[in-house]
């Protein structure tokens, strides 16, 4: 980018700033809405720059705003239309990136031979043949699910210009491990008050929203993410991320970090309780246990593994029954005799597999659940509420939908594998066997959540990928 064009940003940005402080102070006066929403326009324009000028600052003011906009729907009092919002900032950092000339190591990754690729690109193929399906075509229903798919990728593409280093990979895990730190804080806020007053304001107005959060065992914790069960399956990734980070040596990472993270590790494992998120309570002893396969020979390994047994015992069997939290992590592992949930879901299952053998291609995208009342009205799936990431690709996408999906989650877990086993250098190692743990959990996961396509663990997810991928190609292969 050029320094005529920057210097002509920065002074643009200023000078709007400067601009800002007497209109609204006049508006203001006015009308509160209006004043709002110019300040938005004019601190929006502000981050607009910031990504064009620097495409890496921009990847975390995207993250950062993603997983913070609920909150900011629910202190506006309406709900604002958070996609626009993502594919402007999205589509400005990648313009940043373009323009950017400094190296990143993108040019060394194998893109027509890595077999995760591979798959995806055959993924994005079975994706792109819906639009011509007998069974359920909608131009419309595949624009708008194309444009979700797309955002994904092109995280994914921005992840691996930002992470050209080791430097840049630990970077995003203080960043990542900070944010989700503060989101368990406030999880710990609202449990103890039930919600704030404007939060509750905004689920008396949109109570369509708060379906799955309120439940009978009382109200599942979301902080200020979007959703409780992408919120839970995020606490549930980092506390694995956390506790094999905590296995390091403490010339790797230092005892005053090591405190930090372990403040933090218990702040998560409250606000993965709080979350009411039954998967996430399972995701943990998954995750771990490709930790613990993978480092069966170490002694410090098998302590842990014996603490960790020993906590999970004591939750499961301890003379604990009044609080509800503790209640329902039991019935996550030990399961109830009559479950209405699980009895619900294995029903539609059952339902719906004739048609998964009559429809190699699938139905159709955004032929089941809610998305199906929009676009596919009367379609033989509309409605049908899958819980299960795997069954929805089956049903939309057919058999080569469901395979790539199942196949990419398989190469990036042998990738993270593989990356652990060759690296050196010890942090390198704990990134890459926990990024890989997570992943597993996530894989997991799919079978009763859409977990990998969740706003906010999409992100996780994606950004995991791209340390993969890049950690590969420069340190392992290309090294």
């Amino acid at each position: 980018m050029s320094n005529a064009l920057k210097y002509t940003i920065r002074f643009t940005t200023y000078l709007l700033w400067a601009l800002m402080i007497p209109g609204v102070a006049y508006l203001a006066s006015l009308d509160f809405k209006i004043s709002v929403a110019l300040v938005g326009g004019i601190v929006g324009l502000g981050v607009v720059a910031l990504c064009l000028l620097n495409f890496k600052l921009g990847y975390y003011i995207y993250i950062t705003i993603t997983l913070i906009l609920p909150m900011l729907e629910k202190l506006y009092g309406t709900q604002i239309s958070g996609g626009v919002v993502m594919d402007l900032l999205l589509l400005c950092t990648l313009a940043g990136s373009i323009f950017d000339q400094r190296k990143t190591g993108i040019k060394k990754i194998q893109w027509g031979k890595d077999p995760y690729l591979i798959c995806t690109y055959l993924y994005i193929l079975a994706l792109m043949i819906q639009i011509a399906n007998p069974y359920g075509a909608n131009i419309f229903a595949w624009l708008f699910f194309m444009r979700v798919v797309l955002r994904a990728y092109i995280f994914l593409y921005l992840g691996l210009r930002v992470f050209s280093n080791r430097e840049d990979v630990k970077t995003f895990f203080k960043y990542w491990l900070t944010i989700c730190t503060l989101a368990a804080i406030y999880a710990c806020i609202q449990q103890h008050y039930a919600l704030l007053p404007f939060e509750r304001a905004f689920a008396a107005k949109y109570p369509e929203l708060f379906k799955t959060t309120i439940i009978l065992a009382g109200i599942r914790i979301f902080s200020f993410m979007s959703d409780a069960a992408a919120f839970g399956i995020i606490m549930a990734c980092n506390i694995v991320v956390i506790a094999i980070l905590l296995t390091a040596k403490f010339a790797t990472i230092g005892i005053s970090r090591k405190l930090l993270l372990l403040v933090s590790l218990a702040l998560h494992f409250l606000a993965l309780g709080y979350s009411g998120t039954r998967t996430g309570y399972v995701m943990v002893p998954v995750g771990m246990m490709l930790f613990f396969l993978a480092n069966m020979q170490k002694r410090n390994t098998i302590l842990i593994a014996m603490g960790a047994s020993l906590v999970a015992l004591v939750i499961l069997f301890g003379p604990f029954h009044g609080n509800p939290t503790i209640v329902r992590v039991r019935t996550a592992f030990l399961g109830k005799k009559q479950d209405a949930s699980m009895d619900v879901r294995d029903e539609n299952r059952h339902k719906v597999q004739p048609y998964i053998y009559s429809h190699p291609i699938g139905g159709g995208v955004m032929t089941t659940g809610v998305n199906s009342l929009k676009f596919h009205r009367g379609h033989q799936n509309a409605n049908v509420q899958t819980d299960n990431g795997y069954l929805r690709a089956a049903l939309e996408t057919g058999w080569l939908g469901v395979l790539m999906l199942v196949a990419q989650f398989f190469f990036l877990i042998r990738m993270g594998v593989r990356n652990f086993f060759r690296l050196e250098n010890e942090l390198d190692k704990l990134f890459m066997i926990g990024i890989a743990a997570a992943i597993f959990e996530i894989s997991l996961a799919q079978y009763t959540q859409e977990a990998s396509t969740l706003i906010e663990s999409s992100i996780m997810y994606n950004a995991f990928i791209a340390i993969l991928l890049k950690m590969k190609y420069l340190y392992t292969l290309n090294a």
